[in-house]
């Protein structure tokens, strides 16, 4: 128990899931998964409210390191919970003045649950997101995220049986303070063993108008302009934006994948235009002792194997192997017919005998015998008289 209240506590501190690495869902279960790394992301141009590429002032530019570790949690039954913890450091370049930031900034918690296994998964996802680094007006450091709270309900469908995976997903980001979002994900890739190749496109579009728009517009450009050298990274009015990413996953064990991945805008509004590159690495521990070491994802693995089907026991004869194994091992030039055992004469019962013995005998025999018989009697008679 102070184990499993250890697992869950560390869960809880953690955030939610790696955004920009592979998606595919994969539910081996009483698994613990740890993925910690580094995203990088740089700018030095915007999409405006038109969709057109701006690009920055003069040579301001805005980068961003962010740090994470992340976990997650396999139940039996298809449901696991998993955190993220987010370390950054920021860096805008200003024509008058270069701006740093470093601070840890935000947890989030999420749950997914397999509510529907065939052809295609059907999996939704709930996160919520707590950021420590909210933005002022008056603000003079670096922002490092959007600084409010954010709370996401998305479905995934996914198949995952393959070598060809593939996948889809939509959902509702609600941000406090800020515009509402549709994020999107479509990805297609291609595993061998415990490598996996992949590309995606996805992004997301405001659905809901953010609380300041019309009326504080003007002082949040303002600010970013100031302490993020322009970039629309963060803090803008209804943003949008369109990017396409490749996933490569390496695979040296199942215990142990280097997970790297690359993306490059697209297009969007009131949003940065930049490229976007991580690396980590994914450790795998079974909570199960004794687990057979397999591959993550098997070959041609379908839905019907839900239920994993135990190996079937095949009894044979020990005798006839005995025998076997006998005639094999003294296999050293002698004549194993001398071994043999003779044949057995099989017993046949008296009363079986008896009747293949017993002859039937006609009435006309037997009155014959009957009259020897009487005659023999009649002589024997008639010399013991003549003897008197």
């Amino acid at each position: 128990m102070k184990i499993l209240n250890l697992i869950f506590l560390f869960l809880f501190l953690l955030t939610h899931e790696v955004d920009a690495f592979s998606k595919l869902k994969t539910y081996e279960e009483r698994t613990f998964e740890i993925t910690g790394g580094v995203k990088y992301f740089d700018t030095n141009s915007n999409y405006n409210s038109q969709g057109t590429k701006v690009n920055l002032l003069s040579s301001n530019k805005y980068t961003l390191y962010d740090t994470f570790l992340q976990s997650r949690y396999v139940f039996q039954g298809g449901f696991s919970i998993s955190g993220q913890a987010i370390a950054t450091y920021a860096e805008s370049k200003n024509t008058d003045f270069n701006r740093t930031n470093s601070t840890f900034n935000a947890i989030s918690v999420s749950a997914d649950y397999m509510v529907y296994r065939g052809f295609m998964d059907f999996i939704p996802e709930f996160k919520l997101l707590y950021s420590f680094d909210p933005v002022s007006y008056n603000q003079d450091n670096v922002m490092t995220n959007e600084g409010v709270m954010e709370l996401n309900a998305s479905l995934r469908a996914q198949n995952n049986y393959s070598w060809l995976n593939y996948y889809v997903s939509g959902g509702f980001n609600y941000r406090n303070e800020r515009s509402s979002l549709f994020p999107w994900e479509l990805g297609l890739g291609i595993r061998w063993r415990n490598s996996y190749l992949g590309l995606e496109l996805s992004g997301f579009q405001s659905v809901m108008d953010d609380n300041d728009k019309g009326t504080l517009e003007s002082a949040r450009y303002s600010l970013v302009q100031r302490v993020n050298g322009g970039s629309y990274r963060f803090y803008t009015i209804n943003p949008a934006h369109n990017q396409a990413s490749v996933n490569i996953d390496i695979g040296f064990s199942r215990a142990v994948i280097l997970k790297t991945f690359f993306s490059s805008s697209l297009g969007g509004t009131n949003y940065s235009n930049g490229i976007y590159a991580g690396v980590g690495i994914n450790l795998l521990f079974d909570t199960i002792a004794n687990r057979p070491s397999t591959p993550r994802y098997e070959e041609n693995v379908g839905p019907e194997s839900k239920v994993k089907k135990l190996p079937e026991r095949v009894i044979e004869n020990k005798g006839s192997e005995s025998e076997e194994d006998y005639q094999i091992q003294t296999d050293d030039g002698v004549d194993q017919k001398l071994f043999q055992k003779e044949p057995e004469v099989p017993k046949v019962s008296p009363a079986v005998s008896k009747r293949k013995n017993t002859k039937e005998i006609s009435e006309e025999e037997l009155q014959s015998q009957l009259d020897q018989a009487e005659m023999t009697i009649k002589l024997k008679s008639n010399k013991k008289k003549k003897r008197k």
